[in-house]
């Protein structure tokens, strides 16, 4: 994995490495107390269109479950469903862009700025479409807005089959279990360390993100963070991986939401 020097302020104590945000150069290479691991270039579509990414059968402490629902029962409408946590493709991008979808909202979702820009065509894996209608490096989030074949949900895509639903947004406390799921590792947990934390990365400060002990690999960048049926945010980036383990940051939901007057989907 391609590795950067990242310079870092600190307001409160955070992790000397960072996952480097956007397009980064492998040509250095620093040592590992300096270096930032590569997570949020995103990871270019299967020639099928299919979704290449792992699943993670581990921990569903923190999952509270529609037990009327299973990861097979998306058939009850003609509709394809936004569920947080399942990849969706850029097909504006020249060789097509894999991404996260992240926190959904009534009018589509949110996702890592890096995932398009406005304009872009999106598309999902059951066959839903949008366009992205902003992109913004400051806020590091894009939004898109769904077409009416694709039909924004409370779920999150959780190991075993099962879909979690999103209750709330209500912020955990620092040594809170917390778990994120993404396309390229699916879902993984551990615990809240730190919040308010300040980072400095290639695109510019970073402020306000939580840290955690949870791993993430290239390829999860905007997937949610979720705790006791509670959107937290959605995912930053960190140093180590998922087998060796790792610190992973991610961006709080509530001040996106208020920010841009979204309103999640809940059930």
């Amino acid at each position: 994995m391609p590795h950067i020097p990242l310079t870092l302020r600190r307001t409160r104590p955070v992790e000397p490495a960072l996952h480097a945000l956007k397009g980064a150069s492998a040509a250095a290479a620093p040592t590992a107390a300096l270096a930032a691991a590569l997570l949020a270039v995103p990871a270019p579509a299967a020639a099928d269109g299919t979704d290449t990414g792992r699943t993670d059968t581990g921990r569903t402490d923190t999952v509270q479950t529609d037990t009327g629902r299973t990861g097979t029962g998306r058939t009850d409408t003609a509709q394809a469903q936004i569920v947080a946590g399942d990849p969706f493709f850029n097909d504006s991008a020249p060789v097509g862009r894999r991404c996260t979808i992240g926190a959904v909202v009534t009018v589509g979702f949110l996702a890592d700025a890096g995932c398009g820009s406005a304009g872009d065509r999106v598309s999902g894996r059951d066959g839903g479409t949008g366009t992205v209608a902003w992109s913004s490096r400051e806020s590091n989030v894009l939004l898109v807005e769904a077409d009416d074949d694709w039909r924004p949900t409370p779920y999150i895509g959780t190991p075993g089959g099962v879909q979690g639903v999103v209750r709330g947004t209500t912020e955990a406390p620092v040594g809170a279990s917390v778990c994120r799921t993404g396309p390229t590792t699916g879902w993984h947990c551990g615990t809240i360390q730190a919040k308010n934390q300040t980072i400095r990365t290639p695109d510019g400060y970073v402020y306000n993100a939580t840290r955690t002990n949870v791993c993430a690999e290239p390829g999860d960048q905007g997937g949610a963070f979720y705790s006791g049926g509670h959107l937290q945010g959605l995912t930053l980036g960190g140093s180590g991986d998922c087998s060796t383990g790792g610190t992973t940051f991610f961006l709080p939901i509530n001040p996106i939401l208020s920010r841009y007057a979204l309103t999640p989907v809940t059930g």
